[in-house]
């Protein structure tokens, strides 16, 4: 039996590096829900199997290090923080966009102490991490296959170029640290060139923090090796030569960094061009929120994956050109801060400071033979790195696995026995007839009602999204709504997103009957989603837009003042007041909202269209020209061919500033006869005709397919008819839109 469990162990152990190579295409949000489904069912499943093993044979029982002393207790810190959360659902089981939260960190927990608990030989951790150097190299080579002459950033299976870029950044540390095990020169060859397959795919990823954590943890490593090999010569003087290889090698980047093989590949040009200055600004508001929420809630934070609720209370307005929903502050320790506030990223940071311990201070104070100063070296570069990486991302599940792997690789060296431990002795008989059954059995339930929800549903959204039948695509709205599934949010949000679809049917292709059960069921799930979770201004807008579609006004004015509350300073959500408000009829109502967007920051071109607009519309034509005006050319192209603020000009009969407008159109789309029979006839209006007819004459030349009909409205403008008398042309004006 205890060979047979060993087995079972050791081959779910050895899956986990695979995980990396699974794309769930048939699962919501593919590269995302299948790795950590699939990462949650092995660990359990392991888990308990090992629970049995080292029942059976004390060798394999929890050892003591203050590793794992200190991860246990950010375990249980996060507990209590995200029990105090502001949304505890989503701080315990994330949602299928992230697949994050205090699940993940119990599982990876879980996965750092069977491995190094199992791993207990260096020759058993040799075949573990060949393992993922093969795998690695799998999928380095399918990232190079995605190139193909085409400038993108390499995500090969894992969808996303920051977390290829952290699973290579892993493998290169890896590979430097199997090198040093080895003295056959084939081998160390091999490494070599795997190596450079690594760092090439890091950097096609075009990450620059991950590029920039490669060249810290390698400096740190060098460093660290020149420094406290005091006993070993020529590893110190092979150190000191890699350190000043490595200074000449940025060197050398940096000189070639404007050359035309650099600036040409979108991803090398990513990393040669790092401005801290510009590249941080972004980071550098989200930041200064985050520091907003934690001096709110400084002890315990808000919960994990509750950032949503800080970056909308918070919101900086110079943020208006990025991702309105931020969920989080892509900065690992600003992440904590939030999530478990100062006790959270203490306790976070307290890992780091033990795994320091063992390889920085402890081998100064005694004679620390677990690993030799450079494999220690070699380690610290790596944790180096990854932290460094982490200055402007997140960890996902990829980071998290091998974050995990190399920490029990450390626990498992530096580790003691707990003598209570080894000392306890169950009789075999009870563990094979009592808790054996007991312990697969509970782990059989929990593999079940931990992920089979989840998975059930995010493969039923799938099979939604390909329904082609409206009806019955509802209906698997319906099925993955039962499931019961942490997603909820997600699966609501889907739904509400195919009603306003239904809602925007105006060719009656989709039936009465069908458009009615979508916005009823839409309309119940909203509202009931709002109940559950109360102060999330992304569900207040998902409803006041529901209701906006569904033309029901006032309801959406209403849950759109509430999202305004929320977050004040978004002007996302103002310009949706604004536009609510002109629906209704309140011209001056709306142009009160664009304006006050607008002032929020001024270089949103977004909010200057429309309050230059409303402004037009409540006959205010000279600050609306005024803001025309003052506006870069980028603007003023962005005005012409705004169809909104067009027509707010034409119903204000600003002819002269309407013409400027459609001289840009034209400008910016010569082959439009649409708007060159509309500028040649606001010249007629501005009666110009001179300009009208050298309107249609250029019109003629750059469209000869509309001659005929430029030829007959200049010929009527010269004999004093109406344009338009017996001639084919298109309409003259823009129809009123918004």
């Amino acid at each position: 039996m205890k060979d047979i469990l060993r087995g079972a162990v050791f081959l779910g152990l050895f899956l986990v590096p695979f995980i990396t190579t699974y794309v769930a295409d048939s699962f919501f949000f593919p590269y995302i829900t299948g790795k950590n489904f699939a990462f949650r069912i092995i660990v359990e499943v392991v888990t308990a199997l090992w629970v049995l093993l080292a029942l059976y044979d004390a060798e394999y029982r929890p050892r003591f290090s203050w590793i794992m002393s200190t991860f246990a207790a950010f375990l249980g810190l996060m507990f209590v923080a995200n029990l105090h959360g502001v949304y505890a659902t989503t701080a315990f089981w994330s949602n299928f966009e992230r697949m994050d939260g205090y699940i993940t960190l119990v599982h990876v927990f879980l996965y750092f102490i069977v491995l190094a608990s199992t791993l207990r030989t260096p020759k058993a951790w040799s075949y573990f991490l060949h393992t993922s150097v093969i795998v690695a190299v799998y999928v380095a080579m399918r990232g190079l296959s995605q190139l193909s002459g085409v400038n993108i950033r390499v995500d090969s299976t894992l969808g996303n170029a920051a977390y290829m870029a952290v699973y290579m950044l892993f493998h290169i540390f890896i590979l430097v640290y199997l090198a040093l095990q080895t003295k056959v020169t084939p081998y160390r060859v091999t490494y070599a060139f795997i190596g450079i397959l690594f760092i090439y795919v890091l950097l096609q990823t075009g990450t620059r923090g991950t590029a920039v954590g490669l060249v810290t943890g390698s400096l740190a490593a060098v460093v660290y090796i020149a420094l406290f090999a005091t006993r070993y010569k020529q590893v110190r003087t092979y150190a000191t030569g890699a350190l000043v290889g490595l200074l000449l090698l940025i060197a050398g980047f940096m000189s070639i960094r404007d050359t035309a093989f650099i600036q040409h590949n979108a991803a090398f040009s990513r990393v040669a061009n790092i401005n801290l200055g510009t590249d941080l600004m972004v980071r550098g508001m989200i930041w200064g929120e985050a520091l907003k929420g934690m001096k709110e809630r400084p002890l315990l934070g808000w919960g994990q994956g509750n950032f949503n609720y800080v970056f909308n209370k918070y919101y900086d307005p110079r943020l208006y050109g990025q991702e309105q929903w931020f969920d989080r502050t892509h900065d690992i320790f600003f992440d904590w801060l939030i999530a478990g506030g100062v006790l959270g990223l203490l306790s976070y940071l307290s890992i780091f400071a033990a795994i320091a311990y063992y390889l920085i201070i402890r081998p100064l104070r005694t004679q620390d033979n677990s690993f030799s100063v450079v494999e220690r070296g070699v380690l610290l570069g790596l944790m180096v790195g990854y932290v460094t990486h982490n200055l402007v991302v997140f960890d996902n599940i990829v980071s998290y696995i091998f974050f995990g792997t190399m920490i029990a690789l450390m626990h498992s060296r530096f580790s003691r026995p707990f003598p209570q431990l080894v000392a306890l002795r169950i009789p075999v008989p009870v563990i094979t007839q009592v808790i054996a059954p007991v312990v697969l059995v509970g782990v059989a339930v929990l593999v079940y009602f931990v992920n089979v929800p989840g998975i059930l549903a995010a493969q039923d959204l799938i099979v939604a999204f390909s329904d082609q039948n409206m009806a019955s695509r509802l209906e698997d709205f319906e099925v993955a709504l039962r499931r019961g599934s942490f997603a909820k949010q997600e699966i609501v949000e889907q739904l509400a997103q195919q009603a306003m679809n239904v809602a925007a049917d105006t060719k009656g292709q989709i039936p009465e009957a069908v458009h009615k059960a979508y916005m009823k069921r839409a309309e119940e799930e909203l509202v009931q989603m709002v109940k559950e979770k109360p102060g999330d201004a992304r569900l207040e807008v998902f409803l006041a837009s529901f209701y906006r579609s569904a033309g029901n006004l006032a309801k959406a004015e209403e849950h759109m003042a509430i999202a305004r509350t929320l977050s004040p300073n978004k002007q996302a959500v103002i310009l949706q007041q604004g536009a609510i408000a002109f629906s209704l009829g309140k011209s001056e109502a709306a142009r009160d909202f664009f304006k006050q967007a607008f002032e929020l920051d001024t270089e949103n071109d977004e909010a200057r269209e429309y309050y230059t607009a409303s402004l037009f519309l409540t006959k205010d034509g000279a600050a609306g020209q005024k803001l025309i005006a003052e506006g870069t050319d980028a603007f003023k192209k962005r005005a012409a061919q705004s169809d909104f603020l067009v027509s707010s000009v034409n119903g204000a009969h600003e002819f002269a500033t309407l013409a400027s407008l459609y001289e840009i159109r034209v400008t910016l789309d010569a082959t439009n006869a649409q708007n060159w029979a509309s500028l040649a006839f606001v010249y007629y209006q501005m009666k110009q005709n001179d300009k009208a007819i050298d309107t249609l004459a250029r019109a003629a030349k750059a469209i000869p397919t509309f001659a005929t009909t430029a030829a007959c409205i200049t010929k009527n403008l010269q004999t004093g008819k109406e344009p338009q008398t017996g001639c084919t042309a298109p309409a003259p004006a823009a129809a009123p839109a918004h």
